[in-house]
């Protein structure tokens, strides 16, 4: 049965597995870039780095153990 069931995949191209989407991908990483040189912010990379780099750490000078 599993041998049946197999047979009836269909093996589909995922979403961005087209040159058209490649190329609009790399139009748009190609324009933040550009921006980030020139040191503006893409509002489409908006939160991206502190997504990336996490919760920033406070700096700590000490610790007391009350």
């Amino acid at each position: 049965m599993a041998k049946r069931e197999q047979n009836k995949s269909k093996v589909v191209p995922l979403p961005s597995d087209n040159e058209a989407e490649r190329r609009r991908i790399r139009r748009s990483n190609d324009r933040d870039q550009a921006d980030e040189r020139h040191g503006e912010r893409s509002p489409h990379n908006v939160g991206y780095d502190q997504a990336a780099d996490g919760t920033p750490v406070p700096d700590v000078d000490r610790i007391v153990d009350e």
